[in-house]
């Protein structure tokens, strides 16, 4: 007897949160897509300076779904060749009309698709379905980030390297509601948007709602060193590097990083220089992040990171910017500098087996996402995800 298969719809989304604006606390809950709301999206969205303990300093965005009758977590299906995390941001954007940036990943659930807006539907019961027909059974499951909010003008300037969020149809979504954690429990339909509740909670009460993200980034595939006949400092992305490089703008986009800073080197500015331009963003050159740099003065070098954290820390201590991100492209041997010292401060339930011991560290045109806390014994890495372009 040949065993069941499993099918997968992939989908993702995430919790927007908010620190809570004291002159409207008395309308938590109050419909947001209708305007009966009186928080402005645009005086909200700042990072968070002091999430406190309590629940009630902050407020978190549910949606109403009139084909299911349910309220839940803004959240919806892959495209095409879609990523998790593009797929998240787009999605909740289309679904509460806001713009949001990823911050670190909260969640993963599954349930039978049989089950999707049944009131009973719970997270991890994919095994619950006994399959008695031996037809292949078909899993949801949805990657949820948290999430927090950028003003108009800087999702207007993200908007030609991320791409297109259509707002949803009114038979889609009925309405957005701004809610307090224990609002929300009682508000969400489901068993399994109340676990996830429960997951971004943990990390809120851990101290994880102000952090700052960095972006490093491997140059795209560029030309043999030994067919290059100019310098090294020349030597350019091949035409694959080039579509990787294109496509991986598509998921630093997800962050809206406010800040890139590459080697002055061609196959580093070029790897950046798409995203660069559809994001309407300077690259800062450093010389300092170039091999030869590196090879001669590789403290020289880690100073380079050492201070753009710091940097991040101070900024988003200060609330000084609307988004603080920022992506640094850089050369193999310098990466391999720089993971030395950030699995030194990374935290242990951060993933730090991504961050590499060994050559090449990172694939080329690839990017890794570091999320970055300061406490006071200095800046810990809370979490560390993998981005691979989608080159199609």
């Amino acid at each position: 007897m040949s065993a069941v298969t499993t099918q997968y719809v992939e989908a993702a989304g995430g919790i927007i949160y908010r620190k809570r604006n004291t002159t409207n606390s008395s309308n938590a809950g109050e419909d947001t897509k209708t305007g009966s709301n009186a928080i402005n999206p645009n005086h909200a969205n700042k990072p968070i300076s002091a999430i406190k303990p309590s629940d009630d300093d902050f407020e978190l965005c549910l949606v109403y779904r009139p084909k299911y009758d349910d309220w839940s977590w803004p959240k919806g299906k892959n495209e095409p060749k879609e990523s998790h995390r593009h797929t998240a941001v787009r999605e909740v954007g289309e679904e509460t009309g806001y713009s949001v940036t990823l911050g670190p990943h909260i969640a993963k659930i599954e349930y039978p698709l049989e089950r999707e807006g049944k009131k009973s539907s719970k997270s991890n019961t994919s095994n619950s379905n006994q399959n008695r027909n031996s037809q292949p059974e078909v899993i949801k499951r949805i990657h949820y980030w948290m999430m927090r909010l950028i003003d108009k003008p800087t999702a207007a300037k993200r908007l030609p390297a991320f791409g297109p969020i259509k707002p949803a149809k009114p038979t889609e979504i009925g309405n957005v509601l701004w809610l307090t954690p224990s609002q929300a429990r009682k508000k969400l339909t489901h068993d399994s948007d109340r676990e996830v509740l429960d997951a971004f909670l943990e990390k809120l009460h851990a101290g994880q709602g102000e952090y700052s993200t960095l972006l490093l980034v491997r140059h795209g595939k560029a030309e043999s060193r030994k067919t290059w006949q100019g310098s090294e400092a020349t030597r350019p992305i091949t035409p694959l590097g080039a579509a990787a490089s294109y496509a991986l703008g598509r998921e630093l986009a997800c962050y809206a990083p406010n800040k890139i800073i590459s080697s002055p080197w061609k196959r580093c500015l070029e790897t950046v220089a798409a995203f660069a331009r559809d994001s309407s963003l300077s690259i800062e050159q450093v010389a300092e992040l170039t091999e030869d740099c590196h090879e001669k003065k590789p403290k020289s070098t880690l100073s380079v990171l050492i201070k753009e954290i710091q940097n991040l820390e101070q900024n988003e201590q200060n609330a000084s910017t609307v988004n603080n991100a920022t992506v640094m492209c850089l050369h193999r041997p310098v990466i391999g500098t720089f993971f030395d010292y950030l699995r030194e401060i990374t935290k242990p339930r951060a993933h730090k087996r991504i961050l590499s011991q060994k050559s090449p560290y990172m694939p080329t045109g690839s990017a890794i996402v570091l999320h970055i806390i300061s406490t006071p014994k200095g800046a810990r890495i809370i979490d560390i995800e993998k981005v691979l372009p989608s080159v199609y």
